[in-house]
């Protein structure tokens, strides 16, 4: 975190106007970090106060513009908005707006504003505790091509924000910190008594503690090959996943969502020497029989594949027992891995336990997806990473849409909704690139589907996603 180059008279007069317009608010308040503290500083009133917004806007600035140059600003919404539009129309400086999601209609665009790849954002936020909020901005910078160094704030709550940017890579500029703001409040004769003692003490322990982002924040961890990772894997598919991909060299899996068993085969064919994994929909096959599952098991003998039937398991333990076991499909003796979901709670893994300690199959935990709107998020993701860390002879991986801060090396995070044009499609799938998924959102396999097989040259197709993906991935090194 830089020093402020303002004078202590400058800072004094803005935390005192902030007092006196109930920015400083004294009780007990639950942050978004989960800490509960004596002291929230609400800045949404500073959009009632336009003379004190244009005074915060122009502070910041000075801070960060003084050893920084960025080419746009950008808000974390919503708070702080409207600083990063005071910045922008007081120093001409061209915005970008970040959406919460992007809109389903239109340019359907989740950056709004005109840029180029490669031009540098100053992510603009009201205060920082554990950086999350910045970091999800990052991301969706990033996304489209943006590069953001550094981060500008009127308030550090100096939580552990600063070393949470510095390993990313972001320099973290502040106006003032928890500890100034305490200072000056003192200082003025605005805080005394019990309650300055509690807000006192709430500092002292609370100084050096470093909230740790949550299970849902997005996190860049150090790059662990895929041989490494292999001898880390628990469940044996995933050890057999990872050493495939080394020694192949590829992490690209094709998504076949075709209906006729022969289209399928001929395709698998076709794109056998460039795939670890075939993603398949067995219930759509319309002509399926069990010489179709012997011809395809062949050929991913021939190319060394392995196969994914995408089942999406989500009833109580008994039920998928039987559904993995036995029907039609027997899905059991012939998937590699199969993927469920975690409305049932822990104990729909026990239904496939017997199984899979005959056959090896891993389980891959639907974490997150790519439809728009999805409710993979939230508690129910972060409850999908606890089942998996819970369960880790029978999980493999995730189908997730990033890496996430509890999810460690031995998991094989594999990306659905890839496709070099990532404009989405009518019902709400949303895509991204492969160089975004493998290097920006820290996962380990794309996953492709119409963009290969839908192509009028599906091998083509797949040794250019094979070669994209596998060069991100080499790229992290």
């Amino acid at each position: 975190m830089t020093t402020s180059i303002l004078s202590k008279e400058e800072i004094k007069e803005l935390v005192l106007k902030l007092n006196e317009i109930g920015a400083v608010k004294l009780g007990e308040f639950k942050l978004k970090s989960g800490i509960i503290s004596p002291i929230y500083i609400d800045l949404r009133v500073t959009v009632s106060s336009p003379v004190l917004l244009a005074s915060i806007a122009s502070m910041m600035y000075k801070t960060v513009y003084a050893q920084s140059k960025p080419e746009l600003v950008c808000g974390v919404p919503y708070t702080a908005l409207p600083i990063a539009t005071g910045m922008s129309i007081a120093h001409n400086i061209p915005m970008v707006v970040r959406r919460k999601e992007a809109k389903a209609y239109g340019t359907k665009q989740l950056i709004e504003g005109i840029f180029k790849e490669g031009d540098n954002v100053l992510v603009v936020e009201d205060l920082v505790t554990s950086g999350a909020s910045v970091l999800e901005t990052v991301r969706d910078l990033n996304s489209v091509g943006l590069t953001v160094t550094d981060v500008v704030v009127l308030l550090d709550r100096q939580q552990g924000a600063k070393q949470e940017l510095e390993k990313r890579g972001l320099k973290l500029h502040s106006v003032f910190t928890m500890e100034e703001l305490i200072n000056t409040l003192v200082e003025a004769g605005k805080l005394t008594g019990p309650t300055l003692e509690l807000v006192k003490n709430f500092l002292e322990a609370n100084k050096n503690v470093v909230v740790p982002l949550p299970s849902s924040a997005p996190v860049r961890a150090p790059f662990v090959s895929f041989q490494e990772r292999a001898k880390l894997a628990t469940n044996p598919t995933a050890n057999k996943l990872f050493q495939l991909m080394a020694s192949k060299k590829t992490n690209l899996a094709v998504a076949v969502d075709l209906t006729v068993k022969q289209e399928i085969l001929d395709l698998a064919e076709k794109i056998g020497s460039e795939i670890c994994v075939l993603k398949t929909h067995v219930d759509i096959v319309q002509d399926y029989d069990q010489q179709f599952i012997k011809d395809l098991q062949a050929i991913a003998a021939k190319h060394n594949f392995l196969i994914f039937e995408d089942r999406k398991f989500a009833d109580i333990g008994n039920t998928v027992k039987y559904q993995f076991e036995n029907g039609v499909y027997e899905i059991s003796k012939w998937a590699d891995m199969v993927t469920i979901h975690g409305v049932a709670g822990p104990a729909i893994i026990d239904g496939f336990r017997e199984s899979i300690k005959t056959t090896g199959a891993g389980l891959l935990l639907l974490a997150q997806m790519s439809s728009k709107g999805s409710m993979c998020v939230g508690e129910y993701t972060n409850q999908m990473v606890e089942m998996g860390k819970s369960n880790q002879d029978a999980v493999m991986g995730f189908i997730c849409q990033e890496r996430l801060s509890a999810m460690s090396d031995n998991f094989v995070l594999m990306t659905p909704g890839v496709q070099f044009n990532s404009a989405g499609d009518s019902m709400g799938q949303q895509y991204n690139t492969p160089e975004y998924v493998i290097k920006e959102k820290n996962t380990d396999v794309i996953i492709v589907g119409r963009g290969i097989y839908k192509s009028s040259n599906p091998k083509e197709e797949a040794i250019k996603y094979r070669t994209a993906s596998w060069s991100a991935y080499e790229s992290k090194q």
